[in-house]
C-alpha cells in the first residue's frame, strides 16, 4: 500500500475516533439512536478499508465504496454537527479519492459529494433568508472550495511524484541498459580487434613464412647438385625473414589504423619477387596503369587478396604457374586471379577466403570461386570504383 493512502486511512480511523465520543457525548441518552450511529462508523471504517486496500482504483467497486461514504458521512454530519470538526473533515476526505476516478466517475461523484454538502448546510443553518444565514452560507462554500482546491493541490502533488518516481526507475533501468550495452560494445570491439590481428597475422606472416618454407625445401632439394645457387637462396631466405620481422613489428605498431599502400604496383611485384628464385613456380602479373590513383583501402583488399591467393596456391593448390590480371572495366575494379593447381570439388572458405570476402563485401564488391581440373583454382572480384575516383 502507498505511504500516502496508509496515511488517509490513519486518519480516517483517529476521525473515527472522534465520531464515536461525539455520538456517546450527544446520545449516550439515547440508545436507540446511539447504536446504529456506532454501527455506521463500523461499517464506514470497514468499506474505506477495503476500499484503499483491496479495491482498485478507478473499479466500478471503487466507485460504489467511495458514494456509500459519502453518503454515510452526510448522515454522520447531520445527527452529529454539535461534536466539531472531525465530522466536516471525515466528509471532505474523499474529495482526494474522487480526484484519483476517470472523468465521468469523478463529475458523478463530486456532484454527489458536493450536493450532500449543500443539503447538509441548508438543513443545518436554513433557508438564506436574511444577511446572516447567507453569510454563514458563503463562508461555508468559499470553506469548501479552498478545500478542493487544497485536495485538488494534494493530488497533483502525489501525481508529480509518482511520476517522477517512475521517471527515476526508467532512468535506473536506461542506467544499467547503458552499462550492458557499454559492456557488449567493449566486447564487441575487442572480438573486431582480434579477429583483425589475428586477419592481419594470417595475410601477412602467413605469405612470409610460406616462401620461406618454399625457399628452404628447394635449397634441400639442390644442396647436392647446385651448391653455388643454396647461398643465392639462403641469402634470400635471410632477406624474407627480415621482411616478416619488418612486418610484424608494423602489424604491432599500426594496427590502429589501416596502412596505406603507395607504390601499389611495386608492392605487388615485391610479393612475386619472393618466389621468383624458385624455378617450379611461374607467376604472371599484368594490370592496368594508374592503379595508384585509387582509394587505399582498394588498394589494400586488392594486395591482401593477392597475397592470400599466392599462398593458398602454393600451400594448398600445389600450383606451378599462377596468373594474376588486374583491369578497369564498366566502372570497377576486376582481379582474376588463376592458378593450374589441385583440383578443389568443395571449396571450404578458411580464415584466407573469409578475410577475402569480408573485405571485398565492407567495398560493396563480390568474390566469386571455381575450381576445375584443366583450371585449377580461380577467384574473380569485382568492386566497385567511388565516383569521386572516376
Amino acid at each position: 500500500m502507498p505511504k500516502f493512502k496508509k496515511y488517509l486511512l490513519i486518519s480516517r480511523y483517529i476521525l473515527s475516533l472522534s465520531m464515536f465520543i461525539g455520538i456517546y457525548r450527544f446520545y449516550h441518552n439515547k440508545a436507540s439512536a446511539m447504536i446504529p450511529l456506532l454501527i455506521l462508523i463500523f461499517i464506514l471504517l470497514v468499506n474505506d478499508y477495503i476500499r484503499t486496500t483491496k479495491l482498485t482504483i478507478g473499479s466500478q467497486y471503487m466507485c460504489i465504496s467511495l458514494l456509500f461514504t459519502i453518503c454515510g458521512a452526510t448522515v454522520l454530519q447531520y445527527f452529529i454537527n454539535a461534536s466539531g470538526a472531525g465530522t466536516i473533515v471525515y466528509i471532505l476526505l474523499p474529495l482526494i479519492e474522487i480526484f484519483e476516478l476517470k472523468r465521468i466517475s469523478q463529475k458523478f461523484l463530486f456532484f454527489v459529494h458536493s450536493f450532500s454538502l449543500f443539503v447538509i448546510l441548508i438543513l443545518q443553518i436554513g433557508i438564506p433568508n436574511n444577511w446572516d444565514r447567507l453569510t454563514i452560507l458563503s463562508r461555508a462554500m468559499l470553506f469548501y472550495v479552498a478545500v478542493i482546491s487544497i485536495a485538488y493541490f494534494i493530488k497533483t502533488v502525489q501525481i508529480e511524484k509518482e511520476e517522477v518516481n517512475k521517471l527515476n526507475k526508467k532512468l535506473q533501468l536506461a542506467n544499467i541498459k547503458l552499462k550492458q550495452y557499454n559492456l557488449e560494445v567493449e566486447e564487441l570491439t575487442t572480438a573486431k580487434e582480434r579477429a583483425r590481428v589475428s586477419q592481419e597475422l594470417h595475410d601477412s606472416l602467413g605469405h612470409y613464412l610460406m616462401a620461406l618454407t618454399m625457399h628452404l625445401e628447394f635449397a634441400k632439394k639442390i644442396c647436392e647438385t647446385k651448391p653455388e645457387k643454396v647461398k643465392e637462396i639462403i641469402v634470400k631466405c635471410e632477406d624474407i625473414a627480415k621482411s616478416s620481422i619488418s612486418s610484424l613489428r608494423e602489424i604491432v605498431d599500426l594496427l590502429k589504423e589501416e596502412r596505406e599502400i603507395v607504390d601499389f604496383y611495386g608492392s605487388i611485384r615485391k610479393l612475386i619477387n619472393n618466389f621468383h628464385l624458385i624455378t617450379d613456380i611461374n607467376i604472371n602479373f599484368n594490370a592496368d596503369k594508374n592503379l595508384d590513383n585509387l582509394s587505399p583501402i582498394i588498394k589494400s583488399s586488392i594486395y591482401k587478396t593477392i597475397q592470400e591467393a599466392i599462398t593458398n596456391s602454393i600451400k594448398h593448390g600445389k600450383s606451378s604457374e599462377i596468373n594474376i590480371t588486374i583491369f578497369n572495366k564498366n566502372e570497377n575494379i576486376n582481379l582474376i586471379i588463376k592458378n593450374n593447381g589441385i583440383r578443389c570439388d568443395k571449396i571450404i572458405k578458411s580464415n584466407g577466403l573469409n578475410g577475402i570476402d569480408d573485405r571485398v563485401r565492407l567495398l560493396n564488391g563480390f568474390a566469386n570461386y571455381s575450381s576445375s581440373n584443366n583450371l585449377g583454382f580461380s577467384i574473380d572480384i569485382c568492386i566497385p570504383i567511388p565516383m569521386e575516383e572516376i
